[in-house]
């Protein structure tokens, strides 16, 4: 029997879990209270949070996440999963064991399946993820650090990606943070992106609440790439910890040949280097084994490839299986096919 008990986010303290996210070098933004209170305020998004203690009641590991619901009304059983924006962190496999069963007890019946987006290397206690039946895949992300002089950052630069850069310059290309007021346009242009290429979007309130939120701790910043004071191009950060995380990016059609792209993720780094940064973290750049426009782009900026993977975990065989018509329909989860397939060889 284990020697600690979980509880959830209701029944701990706000500062105790402050000072656990702080202090461990694998928790990171979507590990705190902030981003938990974020997606809680996000309609359509529902956090959870739990946490193995000892009798002391300290904390010794943490399982954070949200459920998304893609559509509404009857297709929302089928549509709506669990994404862990980090892995769980647990000082010793004792506490990550019984979080992890925990986790699956609670989410029965509550989503179709479960992805956890890997934030650091979990090899060790890869056994523990299997043994309970989840399923690793692969998944790049790529690191820049931004502790390297500006001279040798650019000298990391793919050829193309300066040549780019340069004309966007040349251009009159401005980057900068963008102020509140502003933020709805910045907005308008990644939804009308992600509606293009029929990806989920969270609704503006996220955003509005992510800014109004802020705190000494944890941020959430939009950049904006401006020509002839049009904002063309923007950029949605996080950040924490001496970590700065892009989590949206995009700009508008018609401005492409400007390079507001490419221009975008250098000017940020070298605007939050000036700041005291440590890393630029790209946000994911997708299954080695698969082609990968975007992780093609963003190669191109130098910097550290990782492959931490993620852990997929499929709740309901029959509801799986049903629910890859809805999916395929929808076109709303990226692989999902692959997955699919996948799950279904494992368990033929």
């Amino acid at each position: 029997m284990s020697e600690y008990k979980i509880i959830d986010a209701m029944q701990i303290s706000r500062e105790k879990w402050w000072d656990f996210t702080d202090n461990n070098e694998n928790c990171n933004i979507f590990s705190t209270p902030y981003m938990y209170d974020v997606w809680n305020a996000t309609p359509g998004y529902k956090s959870f949070a739990f946490f193995a203690i000892d009798e002391n009641e300290d904390i010794k590991g943490l399982l954070v996440g949200h459920l998304e619901t893609v559509s509404k009304g009857l297709l929302s059983k089928l549509s709506t999963r669990a994404v862990l924006m980090q892995s769980p962190v647990a000082l010793d496999d004792d506490a990550l064991s019984l979080l992890l069963n925990h986790y699956l007890y609670f989410m029965k019946r509550r989503a179709v399946y479960t992805e956890i987006r890997n934030n650091f290397d979990t090899l060790i206690q890869r056994n523990i993820y299997e043994s309970l039946g989840f399923n690793y895949e692969d998944h790049l992300n790529i690191l820049i650090d931004l502790f390297l002089d500006e001279e040798e950052l650019w000298k990391n630069l793919h050829a193309n990606r300066k040549t780019n850069i340069k004309k966007a310059k040349k251009y009159g290309i401005i980057v900068k943070q963008l102020e509140f007021a502003e933020l709805s346009e910045s907005i308008a242009i990644l939804q009308q992106l992600y509606k293009k290429i029929n990806l989920p979007f969270p609704p503006y309130n996220f955003f509005e609440f992510a800014y109004k939120t802020t705190n000494n701790k944890t941020k959430m910043i939009a950049y904006g790439a401006y020509f002839e004071n049009k904002i063309i191009g923007t950029m949605i950060t996080l950040h924490y910890k001496g970590t700065v995380l892009e989590l949206y990016v995009g700009s508008l059609d018609k401005y492409y040949t400007k390079y507001p792209n490419d221009v975008l993720p250098w000017d940020i780094m070298l605007l939050c280097k000036q700041e005291g940064y440590k890393w630029f973290d790209f946000g994911g750049a997708g299954n080695p084994n698969i082609s990968y426009g975007v992780r093609d782009f963003k190669i191109k900026y130098g910097g550290e490839i990782v492959n931490f993977g993620r852990y997929y975990f499929y709740h309901s065989k029959p509801l799986f299986k049903i629910a890859e018509t809805g999916f395929k329909s929808l076109q709303k989860i990226n692989s999902i096919k692959s997955r699919i397939q996948n799950f279904n060889h494992q368990n033929s």
